[in-house]
């Protein structure tokens, strides 16, 4: 499959970053499960925790019962979540464009990189923290 040519001139890059508040996140793996036919449990969302370490999410939710149900989102279905509400949101996302999952400030957030004409050598890369 050819990759499809950027918008942007040759020797232009664009660095993105967008980040999820704690509600769009819950909003976005919420409905990520319901379109995998695998909802939430019922109750309220307690606490959210996100591990920098191996990009993961976990929603603590509380049951009416009181008792708290840990669920656990990996980075790929954390990925997958906000591609999908980035999408619903009609936020853009370019097809082309190199998207990497990463904790910032303890928040999701997708850095995306396009690049105009030929990609950077990776020495040549800023690493984002």
């Amino acid at each position: 499959m050819a990759k499809k040519a950027s918008a942007l001139p040759p020797g232009m890059d664009e660095y993105r970053l967008v980040f999820f508040r704690e509600s769009e996140l819950v909003r976005a793996l919420s409905n990520y499960r319901r379109l995998r036919k695998d909802p939430l449990p019922p109750g309220q969302i307690a606490r959210i925790q996100c591990d920098a370490d191996d990009l993961s999410v976990t929603l603590h939710v509380q049951k009416d019962s009181g008792a708290i149900l840990r669920v656990e989102f990996q980075a790929p279905e954390v990925a997958a979540a906000m591609i999908v509400h980035c999408k619903d949101a009609r936020i853009p996302l370019s097809r082309s464009a190199e998207k990497t999952l990463r904790m910032v400030a303890g928040r999701p957030a997708f850095l995306i990189k396009e690049f105009g004409g030929p990609p950077v050598d990776a020495d040549d890369e800023v690493e984002f923290r």
